[in-house]
């Protein structure tokens, strides 16, 4: 994103029916497209629901326009390992460091709380600002959840009750022309709310990246400056 992309996703979140302000500019969430196995490393596709499939992570915006995909990983891939390699980390991880410090993605718990990710906190009280933050997160992440099950409910062939009967590397490419083609169609305006609500489970992962205290201990001080800024 340039710097005026940026800012126009900024305020298409804060003008959002459910906004979340302070710098968000897309929902990432990550949802499993069944597959045919490959015949090698056949377990490593073999998703927590029990099926075979890819785990396709996508972000995108609160008009559903996807801003990216990324179909790579097999299905047993938890969505914090998929968010610690994606390239999209990286590039907001730079743009951290070089001083761009009010952008951030909101996720769901099966992400790591990280200064370019916001996610929301466990098992707070009603009424209390981190309650007011959670419940504005989880409504204004929606998007990606409804995006899912506008791609499933167009292009069946992503739903769960088909199977892609291609390669891995294949079924990615399907989902990327999927994903080319509805932000086409939403172009072009003809896009309808979608036909079934699709959910995902998610899992948390164990796996350390890199430089998580101090990685959290940042993450922690945005998180609490949205909340004193936004709902206190």
């Amino acid at each position: 994103m340039t710097q005026i992309e940026s800012q126009a996703a900024k305020e298409a979140f804060s003008l959002a029916p459910a906004p979340f302000v302070g710098g968000t500019i897309g929902a990432i969430d990550c949802t499993h497209i069944s597959i045919l196995g490959p015949k090698d490393n056949e377990e490593a596709y073999v998703n927590h629901h029990g099926y075979q499939s890819i785990n396709v992570q996508m972000i995108c915006d609160p008009n559903l326009k996807i801003l990216n995909v990324n179909a790579r990983y097999p299905g047993a891939r938890h969505n914090s390992y998929i968010w610690s390699s994606s390239a999209v980390r990286q590039v907001m991880q730079r743009a951290f460091e070089n001083g761009n410090r009010n952008i951030f993605l909101i996720g769901c718990s099966g992400y790591p709380l990280e200064p370019r990710l916001m996610t929301p906190l466990p098992n707070q009280p009603e009424g209390s600002p981190k309650f007011r933050h959670n419940e504005a997160l989880c409504k204004a992440r929606n998007p990606i959840e409804r995006l899912f099950g506008v791609l499933k409910g167009t292009w069946r062939c992503l739903s769960q009750q088909r199977i892609l009967l291609y390669d891995p590397a294949f079924a990615g490419k399907v989902v990327n022309a999927c994903a080319a083609l509805h932000n086409i169609r939403l172009s072009e305006r003809s896009i309808s709310d979608p036909i079934e609500n699709f959910s995902t489970d998610f899992e948390n992962s164990d796996r350390i990246f890199e430089s998580p205290n101090a990685s959290c201990s940042t993450a922690k001080r945005v998180q609490e400056r949205l909340m004193t800024n936004f709902f206190s």
